[in-house]
Order: structure tokens, then C-alpha cells, then sequence
């Protein structure tokens, strides 16, 4: 779970913003979003509110910035840093920081990261959590590395000079230098437990994910049930391969995919177009079997049709992707993070969603951007310590909780924040023709 994340130069983000959390203890709704067993309370679930333009998304892209940078050796190779760096001012800072705390299995871990074009400096380290110093795991500083873990020193200092783009993370997963477990188990909350999902966001394995897991075959099925969209089922439709391709006038484009990327035991090829998970191939029991999503709907008295997800609306294909980022919230222990939660979908159904989301007893924590006001209700959704701000001044960008203000349990903070007591509202002028 995440605890907190500190942002410094980074895109909108150049004076360092911290965003946390933190339950406060002096407000009693909605207990159960709350995790207390744990040493630190933390909460499940926080909104992000904020003018068009205010960092927002800029927030999303930071975390998946930390994710792709710990996961990913080659990934500051593919990407120009000058483009992140805070652009809007004439004594520009050099260096990108970042500093995320986070919890599992029961340890709290944080992670400091200094990024400049010729330099990395990282640290892990047991967090303190305030009241104790944090015990350093390993610390980096370009190729130097000081850990009282480090198997070998000659082997670590190589591996980074040959590599110096690269966070030791990836590197040690390839080659491990570093003999404490629990760098490989931060390692693991990063690649496993935090997830990113952005407005164009796909699941390359949606198809073998919804046919492997029948409990989120088995929601999906139950929201679009209640949602009122005509479909009165969501299935999975197989069919041996050979047979598959008699019948479909694509078979040239899926034998040259299969060339390309030969199927492998539990690996499957998917075929995504416009955003949709068209169909799956995979090896099922030894035999290439094609895996396709289709939808039950619902016409004229009482008339049924099966359907494909090519028919199916944008706000439909969005749904699919946030479905299971949702279970994985509430069943995986994950931290989801989604730019933009509302797209392509209504409000009355967002606010569902989510109070369906609230309503559970969950395991991981749900965090994402929004511009549905609706939601903004402390009586019925959110605690205002879930709901944060993004607001931009002279290019720069800095986050705070809606909780930092004297708020009364009865206000309207929805009527509240439009009038921008709050602030994170767009300035609009008068529009001149």
C-alpha cells in the first residue's frame, strides 16, 4: 500500500508536493475506509480534483515515471529526461526527485530517487515511519554503492558502470549483488502491487484474465447487469484454432502475428484494435485455441444476440478496463492508480461504481483522477481527507487535501469546491467573438 509520495522538478511539479494517505483521526465517517490493523492507518481509496491544465495527470505520469524507471533497465534510454524537467523558468533545476513510502508484508519500505542526465542517486531503506531513523538497504550514488548487503562490492560497482541509466532495482533482479530479501520484495511492490491505468489504457491479457478468474468473470457480469446498457451477459467464447481461422477473413494477418511471436506454454497473443481486445490465441491444454469476449445484448421483445466487442461503445470497453482494476483493488492487495476514472462514463454510474468500490472490504487502495463534482459527497462517498487538489500558479503545480480546511460533516462540499472555496477551479473569462 502506498503511504506517501513527494514530486520535485518534475513536468508542472517543480516546487516539491507531497500527497499522502493519511486517514485524519478527527473524522469518523466511513470507517471501513480505513485500514487500521496496521501500524499506520491508511485509507482505500482518494480523488483527485483540479482545473483543466493543473497537474493532474502530470501526478499519474510521475508514479509511472517510478514504476518504468524501477522495473524497466533500458527505460531512461528511450526517453529524452530534458522533457520531464520543469521547463517554465529561467534558473532551471537539473535534477528530478522523487521520494515514495509504501507498505508490504507487513514492512515498511521508503524510496529516494535523484535522476540528472549523468547521474542516479537512489536509496531504499526500512522506513522509520517518523519515529525512528530509516535503516539504509542499499544507497547509490552513480556507480558507488554502500550497503552492508552487498555480496560483492567489485561485481555491483561493474554492473553500474556498465549500466549507469539503469536502477540497481532491475539490475539486481538480473544479477544480484544485493543478499537482503527484502530489496527483491520492494522490487516486488512495484512490479506487482502498483498499477497504472490512463485513458488509453488496455489489458494486453483481459481475455485469459476474465476466462481464468471466474469471481471477476462473475462481477463483470453482475455490474453490466445492473447498468442498463443491454447487455444481459458478458462470456467467453472458444473455439479450436483451425476452425477459428476457416471462418474469419483475418487468418493471413494472425498466421503472420504467430510467426512473429511463436505461441509458448501460459503465454498467449492478443490482437488489440481501437482500444479493444479484438480476440486471444493461446495454448490450451496443448492446443492453440482462439479466445474472443462476447457480449449477450439484449433488442427488440425480448430478442437476444450475441455480439463482439468491436460492437461495443467506448464507455463499455472502458468499463471492461476498469472492472478489473477495481477487483485487484479490492482482492490483490494493489495500489491503482487511473487518470481520468469518469471517461466515456456517467456520473450516476462513476458514483455507483465507486460506492460499490467503498461499500467492500478490500486490500489494496484505489486512486485516480477525476472531473465528476457528484462524487465530491461526504455523506454518501467520500471522507474529505480522500479527496484531493491540484492547483497550478505561475506554471507550477502543488497538491493538497480538501482535509486541510475546517469542514463541517454536514456542508456540501460539491457546491462548496464549484464555488471555489477551495480553489483547483479553472479562472474562465468572458469568451469574445
Amino acid at each position: 500500500m502506498l503511504l506517501r509520495l513527494k514530486i520535485k522538478n518534475f513536468l508542472s511539479f517543480f516546487e516539491e508536493t507531497t500527497f499522502d494517505m493519511f486517514p485524519n483521526p478527527k473524522r469518523t465517517s466511513f470507517p471501513n475506509h480505513i485500514y487500521d490493523e496496521m501500524t499506520v492507518p491508511l485509507l482505500k481509496q482518494a480523488a483527485i480534483y483540479g482545473a483543466n491544465g493543473s497537474g493532474k495527470s502530470n501526478f499519474i505520469k510521475a508514479i509511472s515515471f517510478i514504476k518504468s524507471f524501477v522495473t524497466n533497465e533500458d527505460f531512461l534510454k528511450n526517453v529524452d529526461l530534458e522533457d520531464y524537467i520543469f521547463q517554465l523558468t529561467s534558473a532551471k533545476e537539473t535534477v528530478i526527485y522523487f521520494e515514495i513510502e509504501f507498505f508490504i508484508k507487513k514492512k515498511y519500505f521508503v524510496y529516494e530517487l535523484e535522476i540528472e542526465k549523468q547521474a542516479i542517486r537512489e536509496t531504499l531503506s526500512h522506513s522509520g515511519l517518523g519515529k525512528t531513523p530509516d535503516k539504509i538497504l542499499f544507497k547509490r550514488n552513480g556507480a558507488a554503492i554502500t550497503s552492508a548487503y552487498v555480496g560483492n562490492e567489485s561485481s555491483a560497482k561493474q554492473l553500474l558502470s556498465m549500466n549507469p541509466l539503469a536502477s540497481l532495482f532491475p539490475l539486481n533482479q538480473k544479477f544480484p549483488v544485493l543478499t537482503h530479501e527484502d530489496v527483491k520484495l520492494a522490487f516486488d511492490w512495484f512490479a506487482g502491487k502498483l498499477e497504472i491505468v490512463t485513458i488509453n489504457s488496455t489489458i494486453p491479457t483481459m481475455i485469459e484474465l476474465m476466462s481464468n478468474q471466474t469471481a471477476l468473470l462473475r462481477l463483470t457480469n453482475e455490474i453490466f447487469e445492473n447498468i442498463g446498457v443491454g447487455i444481459d451477459a458478458v462470456k467467453i467464447a472458444e473455439t479450436p484454432f483451425d476452425q477459428w481461422m476457416t471462418h474469419h477473413s483475418n487468418a493471413n494477418e494472425l498466421h503472420q502475428m504467430m510467426e512473429t511471436d511463436p505461441l509458448k506454454p501460459n503465454t498467449g497473443i492478443t490482437k488489440i484494435e481501437n482500444n479493444r481486445n479484438v480476440f486471444s490465441v493461446l495454448l490450451k491444454n496443448g492446443v492453440k485455441t482462439v479466445q474472443e469476449l462476447i457480449f449477450e445484448q439484449l433488442g427488440q421483445s425480448g430478442f437476444k444476440k450475441e455480439m463482439k466487442i468491436s460492437a461495443q461503445s467506448d464507455g463499455t470497453v472502458r468499463l471492461l478496463v476498469l472492472i478489473p482494476a477495481i477487483y485487484e483493488a479490492i482482492n490483490q492487495q494493489k495500489v491503482i492508480f487511473v487518470d481520468e476514472i469518469d471517461n466515456s462514463i456517467h456520473p450516476n454510474l462513476m458514483f455507483s461504481l465507486l460506492q460499490f468500490y467503498g461499500a467492500h472490504a478490500s486490500k489494496g487502495q484505489l486512486i485516480y483522477t477525476t472531473h465528476t463534482t457528484r462524487l465530491i459527497n461526504q455523506q454518501e462517498l467520500l471522507r474529505p481527507d480522500e479527496i484531493w487538489l491540484t492547483e497550478k500558479e505561475n506554471g507550477n503545480s502543488k497538491m493538497y487535501s480538501i482535509n486541510n480546511f475546517k469542514i463541517h460533516n454536514t456542508i456540501n462540499l460539491e457546491n462548496g469546491y464549484l464555488d471555489g472555496r477551495y480553489g483547483a477551479v479553472p479562472q474562465i473569462g468572458e469568451f469574445q467573438s
